[in-house]
C-alpha cells in the first residue's frame, strides 16, 4: 500500500514538474514573442502609446521611436513628461475635446491630425489612431495611440492650395499693386519662406527696382531698392534663371553692406519673363533653414510663372484697348 501512495506522489510531482515546465516555456515563449513585436515597432516609422486616461495621458508605455521627435522614453514613462506637454497649445484643447466626444459615443477607435512640439521646439504635424479600451461597465481603462510624422504630407498639401488660389487670384485680378502684394504673401505662406520682396525691370533703363517687400529690414531696403542696369544683381537677373544659395554665399560675391547685416539663411533669386522676356525678379529668402527644399523650389518657381502671365494678360488687354480707341472715330 505504501508502495502505491509512493507512485502516486511520484506520479503527483511529475506532473506538477511537467505544469511548472510548460507554464515557464509558455512564459518564455510570449515573453520573446513581445520582445519581436516591440522590436518590429522600433523599426516602422510609427509611434506607439500606451496612456491612461487622465489629464495629458500619462504614458504606461512608449515605443523607442519617439527619439525621432528628440525625447526619451524614460521622459514619458517615468512621468516626468505627458504627452499633452507636447501637443501645440493651439490644438490641445480641440485634441482633448475630440476624445472626450468619441469616448461619449462609445467609439473604438478614431483619427485626429494635429500638431505637436519637438524637444528642440519644431513643429510636427502628426496623425494618430487612438483605440479605447473600457471594461464590460464602459469605463475607459486605457487609450493606446499610434501616431505617424505626416509633416511632410501637410506641406505638399499647403503648396498645392496655395497655388490653387493663387492662380483663382489672379485669373481675375487686373491690378498690379494688387498682384504684386498677394503674390508676395503667398511666397510667405510657405513655411520655409520668411522674407523677401519682388523687384520690377524698368521698361526704358532696364534698371531693377525694389515694388514691394515684406520682413526685410529698413537698411536693407534703404540700400538694396535700386540696382541700376550693368550691376551685378541685374545682370544675374537678366540670365533668366533661377539661383538658389545660402546667404553667406551672396555676402562673399557681393559689396552690399545691407546684404551684410540681414540676418538671413537660405535666399532664392527667381526671375520672372513673359515671352523671352525678363520683365521682373522675386528675391525670396529664410532665416529659418540653410536650404530650400526642392519641393519648395518647385512652387516658388510656379508663382513668379503666374506673375509672368498675369503681366502677358494684362499687356495683351491693354494693346486691346489702344486698338478699339484708334478704331474710334
Amino acid at each position: 500500500m505504501s508502495k502505491v501512495i509512493s507512485n502516486s506522489a511520484k506520479n503527483g510531482n511529475g506532473k506538477q514538474k511537467a505544469c511548472k515546465y510548460l507554464n515557464e516555456t509558455a512564459l518564455c515563449n510570449a515573453l520573446e514573442m513581445a520582445k519581436e513585436l516591440i522590436s518590429v515597432i522600433n523599426k516602422v516609422p510609427v509611434t506607439v502609446f500606451l496612456w491612461r486616461p487622465e489629464k495629458y495621458w500619462p504614458a504606461e508605455f512608449v515605443s523607442e521611436n519617439i527619439k525621432q521627435f528628440g525625447y526619451t522614453v524614460e521622459e514619458f514613462t517615468s512621468g516626468k513628461l505627458l504627452y499633452g506637454n507636447i501637443v501645440h497649445p493651439d490644438d490641445l484643447e480641440r485634441v482633448e475635446r475630440e476624445l472626450l466626444r468619441r469616448i461619449e459615443e462609445d467609439y473604438v477607435d478614431f483619427s485626429q491630425e494635429y500638431r505637436i512640439l519637438t524637444k528642440s521646439g519644431e513643429v510636427r504635424w502628426v496623425e494618430e489612431r487612438t483605440f479605447i479600451e473600457a471594461d464590460e461597465n464602459g469605463v475607459v481603462k486605457y487609450l493606446k495611440g499610434i501616431i505617424l510624422d505626416i509633416t511632410e504630407r501637410k506641406r505638399r498639401e499647403k503648396l498645392l492650395y496655395i497655388q490653387r488660389d493663387l492662380s483663382i487670384a489672379l485669373s481675375t485680378s487686373n491690378s498690379l499693386d494688387e498682384t504684386l502684394e498677394r503674390l508676395l504673401d503667398s511666397c510667405l505662406e510657405i513655411d520655409e519662406i520668411n522674407a523677401g520682396g519682388i523687384y520690377l525691370i524698368d521698361e526704358e533703363t532696364g534698371d531693377m527696382n525694389l515694388a514691394i517687400h515684406r520682413g526685410l529690414s529698413p537698411n536693407f531696403v534703404q540700400h538694396a531698392s535700386h540696382y541700376n542696369v550693368n550691376s551685378p544683381n541685374t545682370r544675374l537677373v537678366m540670365i533668366g534663371q533661377p539661383v538658389y544659395k545660402q546667404h553667406i554665399d551672396l555676402i562673399l560675391t557681393s559689396r552690399d553692406e545691407a546684404l551684410r547685416q540681414e540676418n538671413l539663411r537660405a535666399t532664392a533669386i527667381i526671375p520672372v519673363k513673359s515671352g523671352n522676356e525678363v520683365i521682373a525678379a522675386f528675391y525670396l529668402a529664410s532665416s529659418l533653414e540653410y536650404e530650400i527644399p526642392d519641393s519648395v523650389r518647385t512652387v516658388i518657381e510656379t508663382i513668379p510663372m503666374q506673375f509672368g502671365i498675369f503681366i502677358s494678360r494684362v499687356r495683351l488687354e491693354e494693346k486691346l484697348k489702344e486698338c478699339r480707341r484708334k478704331r474710334k472715330p
